[in-house]
């Protein structure tokens, strides 16, 4: 530190600031510890099975929606679940979409 201040002389205010800037940073705030006691903090939970997100009636649907040409991108708007959920159902029901090769 010593051959860097050497270094560069008029830089010592500077040097001095961001001294102080970092032991203000190393303190702990009390003010918002205090205000923020009381308040619980958010706990991820595990996303709910897509057997629960999807009704049976709207998995038949998705499927017959791809089956007549829908993009997946699409259904998993439509749906409101991931784009892997879908394919994830595609792929259990067994539902390939073939194009006409020419």
């Amino acid at each position: 530190m010593v051959e860097v201040l050497n270094a560069y002389p008029h830089s010592f205010p500077q040097v001095k600031a961001l001294r102080s800037d970092l032991s203000n940073h190393a303190k702990p705030d009390t003010k918002s510890q205090e205000r923020s006691s009381g308040l619980k903090t958010p706990v991820r939970t595990a996303p709910r099975p897509l057997r629960k997100r999807l009704a049976p009636k709207d998995r038949q649907r998705l499927i017959e929606d791809y089956l007549a040409g829908a993009l997946q991108k699409d259904l998993a708007t439509r749906y409101s679940i991931g784009l892997s959920s879908v394919k994830n159902v595609l792929r259990e029901a067994g539902a390939k979409k073939y194009s006409a090769r020419i």
